[in-house]
């Protein structure tokens, strides 16, 4: 990799504005277009702007290929929207007016929202259903719904014996590859709501 791209790995030369969940075990191998990091070489690196780490893939930055850097987030970080910071990408859950009812998780940057997801979270039923994901216009195809999609299921990890189903999903090809790229753990376009959660939206 040359200099120039290990700065921009490091933000000196703009902002990585594509966004990754962080590898379960801290450490990445591939890079998103399934580059093996191992062997093709990556820099680590630090954006101001997000106030986030960066990971640069030596193979798409020597092939000159867009999204060579990505911000990477930990999807288990929420924070509350008293407490969250007013600069930088960060992640912000807004729990629900009753129990089982439908809450929110938000990604902002620098205090503005810019893409969120609704969902509905029973632990006793360990039912969990994602009612809604939105990405901004300018922040879609850059990983901002994935990382939504992490943070939901951190919330309600399937491990813990949560099962999980979405809303209708549109039956686009953008759509289908969204859902097929992020490894979604269960059901698809039918929400399997308990009692708690149909009585918290009042269709009880």
């Amino acid at each position: 990799m040359s200099e120039q791209g290990r700065d921009v790995g490091r933000g000196m030369y703009g902002t990585a504005r594509a966004v990754r969940p962080t590898s379960p075990d801290g450490g990445r191998r591939w890079c998103p277009r399934g580059h093996d990091l191992t062997i093709g070489g990556k820099q680590a690196g630090y954006s101001h702007r997000h106030r986030l780490d960066t990971v640069t893939c030596g193979v798409c930055w020597d092939l000159g290929l867009p999204g060579a850097s990505w911000c990477e987030i930990d999807p288990a970080e929420q924070h509350t929207e008293e407490q969250a910071p007013d600069v930088g990408l960060v992640l912000v859950r807004v729990p629900p007016a009753v129990r089982a009812g439908v809450g929110q998780l938000r990604m902002r940057l620098d205090g503005v929202v810019v893409a969120d997801a609704d969902l509905a979270v029973c632990a006793p039923c360990r039912r969990a259903v994602l009612e809604q994901v939105r990405v901004d216009e300018a922040h879609r195809r850059l990983g901002y719904g994935r990382v939504l999609v992490a943070a939901a299921l951190a919330v309600a990890p399937p491990g813990q014996g949560y099962d999980w189903s979405t809303t209708t999903v549109l039956n686009s090809p953008a759509t289908r590859a969204f859902w097929a790229a992020v490894g979604w753990p269960g059901q698809l376009g039918r929400p399997d709501r308990c009692t708690d959660m149909v009585r918290a939206v009042g269709e009880g």
